[in-house]
């Protein structure tokens, strides 16, 4: 079985280093992520039978056109219906072109349901989640909560950060992105600036504390571990039904950047979003949802107890 690279291989400067550097790494294996394959598989998985089923004299585009209304009958998800019609463009790249009903009904879909994206969280919220982490020793959690909302990273891409991967000074430091959805598609490595003092004392702190060798991940645990984590900590301040996710650090910091009056185009740029219209709609919609969030005096006055044991000045652009 091909082996998988998650970061970028470095062109060797001739044929034999060449050679050893792609030795078992498959270019359409590597094409889309293992994650992503196993999504594309359960769904095209998802739609087999019913095609097996069906008549065999009805065109491909017809059949999947009436499977994707049923699936909008039964509740399904469009996420489903995205990664079934993209895997079977995967798997079968000679059918691009000849689906084009069932694509105009996903588009129809996305244009009357918005999809469901995870609340953007807030700074004081960011804040006491960082001041617990360090009471409880959990220097690790705290760093990457503080990166993720600071930097604008990605969940898979803050749980690949290796120790490796930092350029730290006593004002500003440097983070290299080396599995970056947006560095893999263009073939090259990304990133960020980190000028949060509390970030960089979080980083100056683990990397003083904690012994590491090259190749260890900052978060050494498994992705389910830190969503487990994430989720004590939202059920120890009682906001687990504002339904924040991991990916709501991502979001609650450039929504605090756009709050804060910074630019659109540098948030789009620290951010590494593609399109600055999709940038556009993604922060306003965040920034819709924050009015909406309802937390009992009690329970901010705990946030906030917490909170206040972090600079007055983490954060701020």
């Amino acid at each position: 079985m091909p082996r998988a690279s998650p970061r970028l291989v470095l062109a060797g400067k001739t044929r034999a280093e060449r050679r050893r550097l792609r030795a078992g790494i498959s270019l359409k294996a590597i094409s889309i992520s293992p994650k992503t394959r196993q999504r594309y598989e359960a769904a095209v998985g998802a739609i087999l039978p019913f095609l097996e089923a069906q008549d065999g004299s009805l065109s491909l585009d017809h059949v999947i056109s009436e499977w994707v209304e049923l699936q909008w009958v039964l509740g399904e998800s469009v996420n489903t219906i995205a990664d079934c019609l993209s895997g079977l463009h995967y798997f079968r790249p000679d059918l691009k072109g000849t689906l084009k009903q069932a694509w105009k009904l996903f588009s129809t879909w996305r244009r009357v349901e918005s999809p469901s994206r995870a609340p953007p969280i807030t700074a004081v919220i960011v804040k006491a989640f960082i001041a617990r982490a360090v009471e409880s020793d959990d220097l690790d959690f705290a760093v990457l909560v503080a990166l993720g909302f600071h930097s604008l990273l990605r969940t898979g891409e803050l749980l690949a950060l290796q120790y490796q991967d930092f350029e730290l000074g006593e004002s500003c430091g440097v983070v290299t992105l080396k599995s970056s959805k947006t560095g893999l598609r263009h073939g090259s490595e990304e990133a960020v600036a980190i000028r949060d003092r509390l970030t960089l004392m979080l980083l100056d702190t683990l990397f003083s504390w904690q012994p590491w060798r090259p190749g260890n991940r900052i978060w050494p645990f498994s992705p389910q571990a830190f969503r487990e984590t994430f989720r004590r900590y939202l059920g120890f301040f009682r906001v687990a039904n504002l339904s924040f996710k991991p990916y709501s650090m991502r979001r609650g910091g450039a929504t605090l950047l756009l709050q804060e009056g910074v630019p659109l185009d540098v948030i789009l740029l620290r951010g590494r979003w593609r399109s600055l219209a999709v940038a556009r709609i993604y922060l306003e919609d965040a920034l819709a949802q924050i009015p909406q969030m309802r937390i009992p005096p009690p329970d901010f006055e705990r946030i906030l107890l917490h909170a206040n044991q972090c600079p007055q000045t983490a954060f701020q652009p």
